[in-house]
Formats: structure tokens, sequence, C-alpha cells
């Protein structure tokens, strides 16, 4: 592609002055070498929106107040881990986003591989499920953990395993959020959920080409 092009949008995307923008634009548009890619990645992480979000995480790695991180919207832990992933951050730039990725699997995902809004199975929920299957994945996370996420992920959608929300004494059942397969939530009236079918598929999509990071907690 040609750089010099007058009208071409690239060249405003390449700008020096707002380094994360010109990372993206490099990562994903045109065909950059790996050491000028390198060098925008670091400044983006260094200076860019990035180096704003990763300011404000705390050294246990979270951000605004301990826990799950789902609150408060939008800057706690959940949401800023998802907006450093869509802004092309990784761990492999920054340790302290392993150490976030590595607070949230502790505090937010549960032994039945549910990421919850507040701790216990029942804060789970399509769309927070999806979010953050997807972010961890982009930001370089391969913890073994995240395959029960992928796991309960794919069963509540299709409803293999899991029983209805009656059966409370069931070992994998439904909640009153994630209330049903295909897409089902409490929230939309225990009807299919767009937004929660889209960051799932999404998801979905990721694991068929997961990135060869590693990524020791």
């Amino acid at each position: 592609m040609n750089r010099n092009t007058a009208k071409n949008p690239i060249d405003w995307l390449l700008k020096p002055d707002d380094p994360g923008v010109r990372y993206l634009a490099l990562r994903d548009l045109i065909e950059a070498d790996a050491k000028e890619l390198a060098t925008a990645a670091k400044l983006a992480h260094s200076e860019g929106q990035i180096a704003q979000i990763l300011a404000k995480m705390k050294k246990e790695g979270y951000w605004e107040k301990p826990g799950a991180g789902y609150s408060p919207k939008y800057t706690g832990t959940v949401w800023s881990l998802i907006l450093l992933a869509q802004l092309g951050a990784s761990l492999k730039t920054d340790n302290r986003i392993a150490t976030a990725c590595s607070y949230v699997l502790e505090h937010a995902l549960t032994e039945g591989g549910q990421f919850s809004v507040n701790g216990p199975p029942s804060g789970t929920i399509d769309c927070l499920q999806g979010n953050l299957c997807t972010a961890l994945l982009d930001l370089g996370c391969q913890d073994t953990r995240l395959d029960k996420a992928f796991e309960w992920m794919a069963r509540s959608v299709t409803g293999q395993g899991v029983a209805p929300v009656a059966h409370k004494e069931a070992s994998v059942r439904y909640y009153a959020g994630k209330c049903g397969p295909n897409f089902a939530c409490g929230a939309n009236n225990k009807l299919p959920c767009a937004w929660g079918g889209s960051k799932s598929n999404a998801c979905f999509q990721q694991t068929t080409g997961r990135k060869k990071d590693t990524f020791d907690p």
C-alpha cells in the first residue's frame, strides 16, 4: 500500500501524535516489518491510552476496588481488561497485564468455569463470559483455567449437560441470569440476547486461532 497517496486515510492513522492508533494501524492495516511493529507496540504501552489505563491499575492487578471487578461500570477491572484488549495491549509487552489477567481469573472465574459479576456462579451471563474470554485471549493469556470457561460457555449455549434453573440440586445448572440455552438471558425477559450471542460467538471464532503466547500466572 502506498503511504504517500495524498487522500489515503492510512497516512492519517499512522501519524505519530497518537501512538495507540498508529500501533493498531501498523498491526492490522499494513504489512509493517517486525522491528517497526515492536517499536510501535512498546510506545503504545508506554505513552498511549494503554499506558493511561495501566497507570490506574493497583499493584495487585485490579482497578477501582478488589473483587470480581464488574463494578463500577465502566472503570472496574473487567471493563479495564476488555478495553486494554481492544486497544491491542499484550502481556508480553507489559508484565502488569499478566498480573491483571491472573487477578481476574482468581477473583471472577468460578470452579465451574463461569465468569461472575459478583463471585458465585449465579452471577454469570453470556455477554460477560464472551467478553472476558475474548479479551483474555487477545491479551495473550493462555492460562489453563480458561479451558473451564470455554467449556461452560459452549455447554450453556447448547444446553448439553446443563440442568434447568429449577433443578437447584444439580451440580451444573442454569441460573436466573444465564437462564437457558441459545443465549437466553434473565435480563432480556428470558429470551435470546443478541448482545450475549455476539460476544460468545466472537470468542468461539477466536478460539479457532488461539495465540501461541504463553502465560504462567
